[in-house]
């Protein structure tokens, strides 16, 4: 999600078709090009021009008579720019309108909201679960406002269409009598946490960065939940997801509830929830998750971690020690752009002279993940392959490090990071 947790940490410091266009109308296939040149084919002068110029403008028709006879014998070669130039606004105009009609369906299969569909999930939330329908009711009411606003924005707008669908699709689970106790249970948390998030997000006392966050937080744990229903997820994903959503839930509802003080530190974990968000759903994305196995699997381990982190300090049942010992990873988590080692290694990086996208992702997967495994986790992006390779070269105080990369899944270089 984007504005995301970077924006979020932003805010609380003071978060995975070209159309061809089709043959031109008829005003334009019934033109006849050899009878239309006759009239003056350039601009018509300037009736002053004209009289004043009458002898240079004769000779300057002449040889445009004369060569009257070529365009027409050259007409398939000389014309057609002439046809072009006057096709071309009418299949602009249809290029701009056939993209439009091919988003038209992905569109309305991602609203999913129409006026009937509206007053069905109003419906739906009036059976929800007592944990969360009073709230629930409140911000689908504010939701549905903001869909309905024409002065909203279209980014926002799909958004928005995209998380009542999910909850749509969610309320119909929890109220199915085949759906086990424990999905429900599991579901119940996430339409929660999913509650809680979008309730944050229209809070008029948040800033407009803070509520674009906290709008991408609801649509990262809807999403979630979407993957657990899924028939396409693996056992294995499944379980991550489970972990996950329970756990950002958890420490959504505290904070949404006023269960968690409104301290620096509860900030830090509101931070910290947008960052973990982000991070969870790049680690399963094909196109972003670690390649190998055991780097992915060891990246997701640091990830469940952060979420249980996140959950306890804010958990008004942990004891002192827990939340204590879960601020801390809350506040390593949000300081590990600012590592003096990480700092170090990044100057280091830079002076390989690793292009920007090698940094940015280093610089992402640092923030979101931590260090030294999110930025391990950057570092493993192709477009620090040659970075790496200059590193090994120069050895020099991180030349262990980029050895081991270069050898070894990035997971088994901690350890070596750790040292430097």
């Amino acid at each position: 999600m984007t504005v995301g947790a970077s924006c979020l940490a932003a805010a609380l410091a003071v978060p995975v078709g070209v159309s061809t266009a089709v043959a031109a109308p008829p005003a334009v296939g019934t033109q006849v090009p050899a009878a239309e040149p006759d009239p003056p084919v350039p601009p018509e002068p300037d009736p002053d021009q004209q009289e004043q110029e009458q002898q240079p403008e004769e000779q300057q028709q002449e040889p445009e008579q004369e060569q009257q006879p070529e365009e027409q014998q050259q007409e398939p070669q000389e014309e057609q720019p002439e046809e072009e130039q006057q096709q071309e606004p009418q299949e602009e105009q249809q290029e701009q309108q056939e993209p439009q009609e091919e988003q038209q369906e992905p569109e309305g299969e991602r609203q999913g909201v129409t006026e009937d569909e509206q007053q069905e999930v109003k419906e739906q939330a009036e059976k929800a679960p007592e944990v969360v329908k009073a709230d629930l009711n409140q911000v689908l009411t504010d939701t549905l406002k903001i869909i309905n606003n024409p002065n909203t924005s279209p980014s926002e707008k799909s958004q928005y269409e995209q998380i009542v669908k999910d909850i749509s699709t969610t309320l119909n689970l929890i109220d199915d009598p085949k759906t086990s106790a424990a999905d429900k249970a599991l579901y119940t948390k996430s339409l929660n946490g999913v509650t809680q998030a979008l309730k944050m997000a229209q809070d008029p006392a948040r800033s407009a960065v803070e509520k674009a966050a906290y709008r991408d937080i609801a649509d990262d744990i809807a999403y979630f939940t979407y993957k657990l229903q899924s028939a396409d997820t693996s056992a294995e994903d499944k379980a991550y997801y489970k972990a996950n959503v329970e756990l950002l839930s958890d420490a959504l509802i505290a904070i949404g509830k006023g269960e968690a003080e409104d301290t620096e530190d509860t900030k830090k974990v509101e931070t910290g929830v947008g960052k973990t968000t982000d991070a969870v759903k790049a680690a399963t994305d094909p196109k972003t998750a670690p390649k190998d196995e055991q780097d992915r699997k060891a990246v997701q381990d640091v990830l469940q971690a952060h979420s249980k982190a996140l959950a306890t300090a804010v958990d008004p049942d942990a004891s002192d020690r827990e939340r204590q010992d879960a601020q801390a990873t809350v506040n390593a988590l949000d300081g590990a752009s600012d590592d003096s080692a990480y700092q170090d290694f990044l100057a280091e990086v830079k002076r390989l002279g690793a292009p920007e996208s090698c940094v940015e992702k280093i610089e992402s997967r640092t923030n979101d993940t931590g260090w030294p495994e999110g930025t391990l986790w950057g570092l493993s992006d192709p477009s620090c392959d040659d970075t790496v390779a200059a590193g090994v070269s120069e050895g020099g105080t991180w030349g262990p490090l980029f050895q081991c990369v270069a050898d070894k899944p990035f997971s088994q270089c901690v350890g070596v990071a750790r040292k430097e």
